[in-house]
């Protein structure tokens, strides 16, 4: 695989990892209003380790290829804080869901488990996913292309 097809495949991974983490966090603020886990309120760990690791996502991805050293530790970080965001928020439900499936099975509570589920799944997909990125590069950053044709 050429160079240009690995570029834009692993800024495609990319993307749909922020992707999926958006999709994590909108059903995690619907889960914190829910009659069931509204008690339990909404984690600013979760929140911010979610919002840093897209926003170090989106950077890297805009930037391309890193000419300075501490982009390089995008790529390492956003998986690191989706696993954080995604294990923070497993500990803060897993009572609930636990209670839910096999004490308090409703139709409501039910209804409730669905959006923290969903939060889940998308944020665990959202680390593979960019996991997966950190192996693959972005595009080309303008200041390198022109340093090789130059």
């Amino acid at each position: 695989m050429n160079r240009s097809k690995r570029s834009a495949l692993g800024s495609i991974v990319n993307l749909l990892a922020i992707a999926a983490a958006l999709i994590g966090l909108a059903f995690y603020l619907i889960n914190t209003n829910t009659t069931y886990f509204s008690n339990l309120g909404r984690s600013t760990p979760v929140l911010a380790s979610a919002g840093a690791a897209i926003l170090l996502s989106l950077i890297w991805c805009i930037a391309g290829k890193s000419v300075t050293t501490f982009l390089d530790l995008f790529p390492i970080a956003s998986p690191a804080l989706l696993i954080f965001a995604f294990l923070t928020l497993l500990n803060s439900r897993v009572n609930g869901i636990a209670a839910v499936m096999t004490f308090e099975n409703n139709e409501q509570n039910m209804a409730d488990l669905r959006s923290a589920l969903i939060a889940l799944g998308a944020m665990a997909i959202a680390a593979v996913l960019a996991c997966l990125a950190s192996f693959f590069s972005v595009r080309k950053s303008e200041t390198s292309e022109n340093s090789a044709a130059a």
